[in-house]
């Protein structure tokens, strides 16, 4: 199986406000919870590794590129559904030519520099928020129909300035998924 790190925005204001809200509905109506409800937020790419050593190099290189962003802002506009086998319910990310300009200097930098990256052009890429659908227990395509049924005319129109990067491990308990982050305001970096 390959293993997977995953660079996040985690938005704090009113995105995840309000997401997080909706989707705490969704998981208790549909009896989705498990252990944890995963952490609202939008993957903006992920790294192939094999061990620490990967990782910690993923780190090096990612502190590299850190200094060629800085803070953008992300969009979102209402909720989309992903069919099966995902049924997943999320919030749209509108493709801003700054959203595409940060994930095309994240892909572009980390494969010149010798990391192996999913294979997504920045055209092809659909940038969303999960809040069902990947963690929790399985649910059936009528149960997620149904909740989608109950979301897609919510309004969900929100922006928010996104000023720090997280890389995760695929994990959903809080302490076990962080890795390290990455402040675009300045040059800090947190290493867990």
């Amino acid at each position: 199986m390959e293993k997977l790190v995953y660079l996040v925005a985690v938005p704090k204001g009113a995105i995840y406000h309000h997401g997080s809200a909706i989707q705490q509905t969704i998981w208790e109506k549909y009896n989705l919870l498990e252990n944890y409800m995963p952490q609202l937020h939008l993957t903006l790419d992920a790294f192939y590794y094999e061990d620490k050593e990967d990782v910690d190099h993923i780190h090096k290189v990612l502190k590299e590129i850190r200094k060629e962003l800085h803070p953008f802002e992300i969009v979102t506009n209402g909720f989309s559904y992903i069919p099966e086998p995902y049924n997943n319910i999320t919030i749209h990310v509108i493709k801003t030519r700054e959203l595409k300009e940060i994930y095309t200097v994240i892909h572009d930098g980390m494969m010149k520099r010798g990391i192996q990256v999913r294979a997504f052009h920045p055209d092809e890429m659909v940038f969303h928020m999960s809040i069902t659908g990947i963690f929790g227990r399985s649910w059936s395509t009528e149960e997620s129909q149904k909740a989608w049924l109950e979301v897609k005319e919510l309004p969900f129109q929100y922006h928010e300035r996104i000023e720090e990067l997280e890389l995760w491990y695929p994990e959903i308990e809080p302490g076990k998924k962080i890795i390290s982050k990455f402040n675009l305001l300045d040059s800090s970096i947190t290493k867990f």
